[in-house]
């Protein structure tokens, strides 16, 4: 066993021992539940705190006062979180091992800043800097009116600010899939997965090289896509841009928002693990997405959607559209995203809806089901995730089956995972 995973076995080992929480959690002295309804589902004043800069009212002394001249009975924030995670799952019967970093706060009353960054231990990353990765996260906020006026500038996730259409659905063991599994490819497997999601809105420019050991027949079938599942959010591509964006929040219930960038999201395989969440791009830095929406919350308290994601990939434009409807319900969280996708010519039209369900057991366990469906050139293809998890002081336990079936593959597998929140 490598050092790293000495290191990392021996902090889970000693977690009964251990008590921290997250930089947000610390420097306001509240518990991780108070904006979470799970991690990282937010409940209404997450969504608040997060659209506010990081701030829960108005008037506050910023993050950077605090951490130069901290009065009397008021601590010293540190700007900085960690999390360490753990993740098995019988398909790749294999531990995966990753590390997030996060920082974010105020700086005066009117801007904040976020960043965060992702590094699995056993990934092939190394040739990605912070920029490239679709995990990583890094801007400036800028606030007028308070939340009534956002604009948001750097490593950016448009939808965030639409409420939980991706977050309820995160670690569902649903996103993408992982090519090592046929034991054919290894690293070739995987970045020939990504290459043929991005190969499905046009033909490749230029002469794709794998690695891996992976043969000229096997990587050929990788370029189209194969059997490989893929969620009804990853195929419209609605993803992280290295740009700006505006939101206006009017009366408390209207949302408009607007953004444009350089699309980080090329490769479309999965984020969780190996190399699967590499953002292979075939035609270089040229690709971009534009992005605009309405959201309007009822008397009743739904929340109800409409997004327009106008996108280019490999030269070839398209287009999508989301009509995301959230609710909480007295002892339900819904979050369920109808998801349609424009033709090209290598493709038929793509028709999804993707659907989350958590249910409270108490203050720190969780019951979530996600149903995903999705057709496409007649072909239908569906994903199940029935999921427990458990906050234990700073720990955070998953423990999720998984069914996903594509017209050439059904994959059924069990996943569970430990994450430590520093």
């Amino acid at each position: 066993m490598s050092n790293y995973r000495l290191v990392f076995s021996g902090l889970l080992l000693l977690s009964g021992s251990l008590y921290a929480t997250p930089n947000f959690a610390r420097e306001y002295s509240a518990d991780c539940t108070t904006c979470h309804t799970m991690v990282p589902v937010l409940n209404e004043t997450g969504e608040s705190f997060l659209r506010n800069g990081f701030r829960f009212s108005s008037g506050e002394r910023s993050t950077l006062q605090k951490l130069i001249d901290p009065q009397k009975d008021e601590s010293r924030p540190i700007p900085l979180a960690v999390m360490l995670n753990a993740n098995y799952d019988t398909d790749r019967e294999d531990v995966q091992e990753k590390v997030k970093l996060y920082t974010g706060g105020t700086l005066n009353e009117n801007l904040s800043f976020f960043g965060m960054t992702k590094e699995n231990f056993d990934g092939n990353s190394d040739n990605q800097n912070f920029f490239e990765r679709s995990s990583s996260r890094a801007y400036a906020q800028l606030n007028l009116k308070e939340a009534q006026h956002v604009v948001r500038v750097g490593l950016i996730s448009p939808l965030t600010q639409f409420g939980n259409i991706q977050k309820a659905s995160a670690d569902a063991g649903l996103k993408g899939h992982n090519s090592n599994s046929d034991g054919n490819g290894g690293n070739g497997a995987d970045q020939g997965a990504a290459y043929g999601r991005v190969d499905k809105y046009g033909p490749p420019t230029t002469t794709t090289t794998t690695t891996g050991g992976m043969s000229d027949s096997h990587g050929a079938d990788a370029m189209q896509g194969g059997s490989h599942y893929q969620t009804p959010l990853q195929n419209v591509r609605v993803g992280t841009i290295k740009g700006a964006e505006y939101s206006y929040l009017a009366d408390n219930r209207w949302m408009v928002l607007v953004s444009y960038g350089e699309s980080v999201e090329k490769g479309g395989g999965s984020d969780n693990g190996n190399s699967d969440g590499q953002n292979i791009s075939v035609n270089g830095d040229d690709d971009y997405q534009m992005m605009g929406g309405v959201r309007y919350l009822s008397e009743g308290g739904y929340r109800v959607g409409l997004i327009y994601n106008q996108f280019e990939q490999n030269g070839v434009e398209n287009f999508s559209a989301l009509l995301p409807i959230e609710k909480r319900f007295e002892k339900l969280h819904l979050t369920s995203t109808l998801v349609y996708k424009d033709s090209t010519t290598n493709e038929e039209p793509y028709y999804g809806w993707e659907n989350a369900l958590i249910y409270p057991l108490s203050e720190s366990d969780y019951l979530r089901g996600v149903v995903d469906l999705d057709q496409q050139d007649g072909d239908s293809a569906y994903g199940l995730s029935l999921g427990y998890s458990k906050w234990y002081k700073f720990a955070l336990f998953h423990l999720t089956g998984v069914r996903k079936s594509t017209p050439e593959e059904d994959d059924n597998m069990l996943v569970g995972s430990v994450s430590l929140l520093f």
